[in-house]
């Protein structure tokens, strides 16, 4: 099992008392406890006005970078891979809508630019098997720049391919000697990212199907390219298709394209020009969801990784696993209704809730051993979780049996048994 305490108390964090507060926050995130305002936890017979104004303190402690809090964090990514040759790398954007919250002071315009909030990029590692490890890159977007996991001061946003170079480069130095595959969907379709990572592996899903390709000797569009190819029936999945679950049949192709031409990434901003680059030949990989009464789903995805058409697949529906991780963030540990007024104490508060949602993974990860994987089947059923193959155990729903588990623990602790059970 992971020693979060241990990787915490050897945190570069300044002073013993910062790695002691930082390791009772998170304990308190993992118990499960409602966390107030300030990052207290809250509602237990432990808390107390000395949590409330410690854990305040500490989130505003200027001297607290992002890349000391975040320390554990990346160790813990290097214990947990450490026998994985392969690792892949999920990149994302999720939005954090604090529209509600007058007194945030670096809100940026978010969506369609009538909300407000922050920009929250991650890039999520997962195991050969799917099974998530940890964030490797966190970075939190504001009117002022971008607070990274990475840097001790304010990156200036370019646009999100940046940010995914920059992880690039990030995840090879902090996990050396492994075979890295990087994954993006369609918001990271652009010729001069995927040039800049051809030196890597990666799979990105097309999003420009009109971009000229030559395919055969000929320039086509990617669409066109893509619609001749073979399709093969390789099985089922299931998906989930509102408050319901559906089954689709799969079915996978492929062909080679060369893209060919200038990058036209920021041609929009003052001075920018398109950038010429070499060709680069790689896959399309065409896969198809198919159900009677539902609508076609059709992925096609460019890649220069070469496992079999199903593992490339694999990998991209790998995805799925940082959308869950925004969702733990958000709907978890209530991230959206975090009361901290600048986004740089919102980032330090989420680099102890990274950590957190890995001691969850780890615990999620250990389910295939018989008598741990009731404990934990139980835990869940307490959080609301069906328990139907289904309906896989997440982390919501573990941490929300941990709530109930400690919040009965705290009642029995907090009240006599005579009380108790008295008439």
């Amino acid at each position: 099992m992971l020693d979060w305490e241990t990787l915490l108390s050897h945190a570069p964090l300044g002073h013993k008392a910062r790695n002691t507060r930082a390791a009772s926050l998170v304990h308190s995130m993992l118990q499960g406890h409602a966390v107030n305002s300030h990052g207290a936890a809250s509602g237990s017979a432990q808390s107390s006005p000395a949590d409330t104004l410690g854990a305040y303190r500490f989130l505003n402690k200027a001297e607290l970078t992002l890349p000391a809090l975040y320390q554990p964090l990346q160790e813990a990514l290097r214990q947990r891979t450490a026998s994985d040759w392969r690792l892949y790398i999920l990149h994302d954007v999720s939005l954090v809508d604090y529209s509600h919250h007058q007194r945030k002071e670096d809100l940026c315009a978010i969506g369609d630019g009538r909300g407000f909030g922050y920009e929250l990029f991650s890039s999520f590692v997962v195991d050969p098997s799917g099974l998530p490890v940890g964030s490797a890159v966190v970075e939190l977007r504001t009117s002022q720049g971008i607070l990274s996991s990475q840097s001790t001061s304010v990156l200036p946003f370019v646009d999100h391919y940046v940010q995914v170079e920059r992880s690039v480069l990030h995840c090879e130095r902090i996990l050396p000697g492994k075979q890295l595959v990087h994954i993006g969907d369609r918001e990271f379709d652009e010729l001069g990212l995927m040039r800049s990572c051809r030196r890597s592996l990666f799979v990105f899903r097309a999003q420009h199907l009109n971009r000229l390709v030559r395919h055969r000797g000929e320039l086509m569009p990617l669409r066109k390219a893509t619609q001749t190819v073979d399709l093969i029936e390789a099985g089922t999945v299931q998906r989930r298709v509102g408050q319901g679950v559906q089954q689709y049949t799969v079915h996978r192709g492929e062909t080679r394209v060369t893209l060919e031409g200038n990058s036209l990434r920021g041609v929009n901003r003052k001075r920018s020009r398109p950038e010429p680059g070499e060709p680069l030949r790689l896959r399309a990989v065409v896969t198809e969801l198919r159900a009677p009464g539902h609508k076609t789903l059709r992925w096609v995805l460019l890649t220069n990784l070469e496992d079999d058409v199903d593992q490339v697949v694999q990998a991209y529906i790998f995805r799925w696993k940082v959308e869950r991780l925004y969702f733990l963030c958000k709907v978890g540990f209530k991230m959206e209704d975090w009361h901290q007024e600048t986004g740089e104490r919102i980032a330090r508060r989420l680099a102890l809730v990274q950590l957190a949602a890995t001691v969850l993974y780890q615990m999620l990860a250990s389910e295939q051993q018989p008598q741990v994987g009731q404990l934990l089947h139980n835990l869940a059923r307490l959080g609301g979780w069906s328990g139907q193959t289904r309906d896989p155990l997440g982390p919501t729903a573990l941490m929300r049996g941990l709530l109930r588990l400690w919040s009965a623990q705290s009642l029995l602790q907090t009240l006599l048994p005579s009380r108790l059970f008295d008439g």
